[in-house]
């Protein structure tokens, strides 16, 4: 058995038994760039935030109560995780626990102690953020020229160091044209790399504000696609990675109005009509704060943990969940296992988990008319 069929699996099991399997600590939203899409930003030097945020102490109890409860997989992020200074203490002593950790980062702030830790302590993965392939790039969306250089040699870095390592790439308007560079970048060093087309309201920026319908263009937070430009990008990288006879089959299955077929999904054993992916099953996330929910693009359901301690709040986290369910348009949706809609893109996008995203349905409206005519050139 392939190791990443034998995960699906534990992963599945895991969600029937109500196991958290996997876990996210964000340990900060703070963060050294300022991206003009990030959904949670706060500044380098928010005091604020940095009074609200967890200890290493904390977070390092919350390991071993999660870990009691089931947790193998932990991933660090943030924000930019490695801006805290106890970042080596927490990372190291939660792999001493004998967790897999992974490391989301933009890679920044990564030199050669940080690489040396990494080396000594091997991660599972670091997944590295590159927002384009060029100062410029990332001085129009990141807001920090600089950041480009310290990035790539990050990546540099850890390669060398036999750190293994996977690129993330968020694609946006301001960055587009840089994609077929990153992703020949990553050829070149034989990196895997998964492009995102979609990009989240900043849905928790402020999250004691209300959430409003997010219409394109309309509020000066947003800085992404249009549904049909999201289609477009996405359709396009898939062209360059998916093999060509997933794409075929797709292609042929909305040429001749078919159901499309499943993806290798990692949680197609969780029912259609309620949350499909792992959140709240067998995977949850952690806030900076401590508040305990399904996923990291989520602000409800949502338990604290100072209140209620892991186990309870975890128990809590499982029962909000099946509460929620998927727009009856998306259970009854053809494209429903191509589509990246989500009960968290829902909220994002309506404020609501059971009113239809549209945004999602005008872009998955555009991709499949994209299929269809790559159908008919064949």
């Amino acid at each position: 058995m392939k190791y990443a069929e034998y995960v699906n699996r534990l992963f599945a099991k895991s969600a029937k038994m109500g196991i958290p399997l996997s876990g996210t600590f964000e340990l900060t939203a703070r963060c050294n760039l300022r991206c003009r899409m990030c959904y949670i930003h706060r500044e380098e030097n928010d005091a604020e935030i940095k009074t609200d945020e967890l200890s290493s102490e904390e977070w390092l109890n919350i390991a071993k109560e999660a870990q009691q409860c089931g947790m193998l997989f932990l991933l660090l992020t943030g924000g930019e995780p490695f801006i805290r200074p106890d970042f080596e203490e927490i990372y190291r002593r939660c792999r001493e626990l004998g967790i897999i950790v992974s490391i989301n980062t933009n890679g920044t702030m990564l030199g050669e102690k940080q690489v040396e830790l990494l080396k000594n302590f091997p991660p599972q993965r670091v997944n590295i953020t590159l927002y384009g392939a060029s100062e410029a790039t990332y001085e129009k969306l990141c807001r920090s020229g600089g950041a480009f250089e310290r990035a790539y040699r990050a990546v540099e870095l850890l390669t060398e160091a036999g750190v293994p390592v996977k690129i993330n790439y968020s694609a946006t308007p301001y960055n587009i044209g840089d994609l077929d560079a990153v992703v020949r970048f990553a050829n070149e060093r034989n990196l895997p790399l998964q492009a995102a087309t979609y990009m989240f309201p900043p849905v928790r920026a402020d999250e004691n504000s209300e959430i409003l319908p997010c219409e394109i263009g309309e509020c000066e937070t947003c800085e992404r696609f249009t549904p049909e430009e999201s289609a477009a990008a996405r359709w396009a990288h898939e062209l360059r990675t998916l093999d060509p006879a997933i794409i075929e089959k797709r292609a042929e299955a909305v040429a001749l109005n078919m159901d499309i077929p499943p993806a290798e999904t990692e949680c197609g054993d969780i029912p259609t009509e309620r949350i499909r992916c792992r959140a709240g099953a067998a995977a949850f996330w952690i806030t900076y704060n401590g508040q305990l929910r399904p996923c990291g693009m989520m602000r409800e359901p949502s338990a604290s943990l100072s209140e209620r301690g892991f186990s309870a709040a975890w128990n809590d986290i499982r029962a909000m969940r099946e509460n929620i369910m998927v727009p009856a348009k998306c259970t009854a949706c053809r494209f429903r296992n191509i589509c990246e809609a989500c009960p968290a893109v829902c909220f994002a996008e309506n404020g609501r988990f059971d009113a239809e995203p549209t945004f999602m349905c005008k872009k998955m409206d555009a991709y499949t008319r994209l299929a269809a005519e790559y159908h008919k050139r064949r």
